[in-house]
Order: C-alpha cells, then structure tokens, then sequence
C-alpha cells in the first residue's frame, strides 16, 4: 500500500509499457475508423474527422467569398450535407475570423488530404512543444501517447495548435517577451482559454508581454477583417447567443465537456446555480494566478494551465491537452528537482488516463474525470509554490535565443 499511494509503483518501465499500449490502442481506433469509412463519411455516419468537416467547409464557403455564411448553422449544415452526400449530424461554426487563416488555408486541399495533413503538422507541433517543456525523448514520447492524442486526432480539433501557442508562449515568457506577446495574441482565435493570461500577466507586471499580446491580436484580427470583410466579425458577435445556448442547453452533451459549469449540469444543476458553480472556478483560477506568480517558471506555468481549465464554462474534453501541458510543466518541475512531493506521481498518472474513460465514467456514473483533473493539477501547483521550492529556469534547446526552459487547447 505504501507502494501504491506513494507512486512508487510507477516506474519508468512501467509508465513505458502502458503508455506503449495506449498509442497501439489509439493506432488501432483512429486506423478502424479510416479503413471502415465509405468516401468521407465513417463507419458512424459522421464526417470523417467529424469535428475537422466544420473548420473545411467553413473554409471552403469564405474563398468561395461567402466567409460571414458559415457562422448561419443552417447554410454551414447544408454544405456539409451537401459535400458529403450524407446526412451528417449538425454542427456550428463558432470561432471569431481569425481561423480562417487557418480553414481556409485547409480548404485548398481535398478533404481527406487537408485533414491528413492537419492531423500530422499538428501533431508535430504538440511533440516539439512537449519535447522543448520535457527535454527527454521517452517522456515527450510518453506524452504523446496519452488517450488525450487519440481524442485530439480523432475530431479533427485544433487541440494541438492552442496547446503550441500556449506552451511556447509560457516557455518565453521570461527571456522573449514580444515572442511570448505574439503568440499569446494568436490565441484571440480561442478566446474563452486566452482570457486568463490578462491576470497571468497582469499579476507577474509583465507589461511588454501584455502589449505585444493585444497588437498581435488586434492585427489578426484587423487583418481577418480586410480578408472577409467586417460583415465576417458581425456574424461572428451574432453567433454568441447561438453558441451560449449550444453550451447550457447540452447540445453538445455535457458528458464530452470537461469544465465545472458542465459538471454542475450533468448533476441536475439549472442554468444560474451552474454559472455559480462556474464564478466559483473563476475566482478560484484568479487566486491559483496570484498564489503562483513568483513560483518557479514551470511551477508559474503549471499553475496558469490550471486557472484556464477552472476558469471557462466552455471547455470541451479534447481541450484538456492544456491540463495535460500543465502537468508536463510540473512533471519537468519535479524532475529537475529530483523531488515528487507525495501523491503526485498518482496525481500526474490520473491526468495522463483519465480521458480513456473520461466519457463513459460522466455519461453513465457522473463521475466528472475533467473537474478532477484540473483540480488536481491546481493543487500540485499551488503546493509546490508554497513549499519554499525555488530554481532557476534551464535553457532549452529547439527556440531561437536564450529561451527559459520551464518558463503549456
């Protein structure tokens, strides 16, 4: 038992052999659903992809020069439709212009081939962001065959961009503020897990970053605007209602979400005293950011991953790529200073499996896998802030200059 609690049981063979048998499982789903697919539709009725089928045609109605139509869910589901020659199930098209420098740049491709390359390029970027927090191959490797990879993969969800922009943006925080700046400002095309960085920021005085973030974000956007016209962002604003509701009616079921405002739901909460439920996280996020500001870099970093997860009613369990960046952030803590406190290596292998069984464990026991999650790695990082633990950021190799290297959709 003493084994057992303290995560002594999990040695490196061990860790090495589950996570080997979860990527071949994942190869396997992910590979059943490609070879059993009929053109672009699998198995399921669903587009191959699923959630991938909403970012092309979106992108394929904006140069057709029809951009501010794909916020209408019933044109972007006629589309769809009609592209696939299925009656595929309905979906919506809810982010601000700014992805369409990505969709439409998908939308160039053939289907299947744009959503290979999307799946590969992404993925590519999830291992080098991984690599460059961990700076241990078998771990990065390890990383990448969490259950979280196949979810990612298997939607078709930009999961793996966000957690990019994140994690290298947190990693040059210190040393390369207007590349941090830069790329926390393209997270505008995800606002609901950008909005915690203002406190992040605002907390650690880090006023360059804060300054470099809104002129990135606002050339982005004034950019989008040029491209698809301001009737595009008009669209977008007019969608919110839309996508408000899409989120506390459970049109996407609250089982497939991983956030506190989705918890309180499935557990037969109403609309108000779930957005209590959700202020609650808020406030809690914003304390974990004070708490933290002059912790160790990855300690900061882990803990800023944690407040995003708290804070959103909107977060979706594939988005739990950024609890899983925060978790390499304070494994790479631990490692460095050759000390796991007690109960984080069982801590850090819930967040790594808990999404294999995240769906069914809400869906038919309300056990919310998510929630625990996020909240676990708030504790971890708050308790090795306040544990006196302090060391200097390492270099890293991968970034362009001196890049701390704890400094993580």
């Amino acid at each position: 038992m003493g084994k057992l609690t303290s995560g002594a049981w999990l040695t490196r063979e061990r860790v090495t052999i589950f996570a080997a048998a979860s990527g071949l499982g994942a190869l396997v789903l992910l590979g059943g659903l490609l070879l059993t697919s009929h053109g672009t539709v699998d198995a399921f009725g669903r587009p191959v992809g699923t959630d991938f089928s909403v970012f092309w045609n979106a992108g394929r109605m904006a140069l057709g020069g029809h951009a501010a139509d794909a916020w209408n869910p019933q044109l972007l589901n006629s589309a769809a439709r009609h592209f696939h020659g299925h009656d595929v199930p309905d979906s919506a098209w809810l982010y601000p212009p700014v992805f369409l420098f990505v969709a439409c740049a998908l939308a160039l491709l053939p289907y299947v081939a744009a959503l290979i390359c999307w799946q590969l390029v992404s993925l590519a970027l999830a291992g080098i962001t991984a690599h460059l927090v961990l700076q241990d191959r078998r771990a990065t490797l390890i990383a990448l065959a969490c259950p979280l990879s196949a979810m990612v993969l298997g939607h078709g969800q930009n999961s793996f961009l966000t957690m990019t922009l994140l994690g290298l943006g947190l990693l040059s925080i210190d040393r390369k503020p207007l590349v941090a700046g830069a790329l926390f400002g393209a997270l505008i095309y995800k606002p609901q897990l950008a909005l915690m960085l203002a406190p992040l920021l605002l907390f650690g005085r880090h006023w360059q970053i804060m300054l470099a973030a809104m002129i990135s974000a606002l050339l982005l956007s004034g950019a989008s605007a040029l491209l698809w016209g301001t009737e595009s962002w008009l669209a977008f604003f007019g969608s919110l209602h839309f996508g408000r509701t899409y989120m506390e009616q459970g049109l996407v079921p609250f089982w497939k979400s991983a956030g506190l405002f989705a918890m309180a739901r499935s557990w037969g909460a109403n609309v108000q005293l779930a957005y209590f439920v959700q202020t609650i996280g808020l406030v809690g996020a914003l304390i974990l950011l004070w708490r933290i500001r002059h912790a160790a870099a990855a300690v900061r970093n882990a803990g800023a991953c944690a407040a995003i997860a708290l804070s959103t009613p909107y977060l979706l369990d594939y988005d739990m790529v950024i609890v899983a960046l925060g978790a390499a952030f304070l494994y790479r803590d631990a490692t460095l200073s050759d000390n796991f406190l007690p109960g984080e290596r069982n801590a850090l292998a819930f967040i790594w499996f808990a999404p294999w069984f995240a769906r069914p464990a809400e869906q038919f026991l309300t056990l919310p896998f998510g929630p625990v999650a996020t909240l676990l790695l708030a504790w971890m990082a708050l308790r090795r802030a306040g544990s006196g633990h302090r060391h200097t950021a390492v270099d890293v190799q991968g970034l362009p200059g001196d890049v701390p290297g704890l400094a993580a959709g």
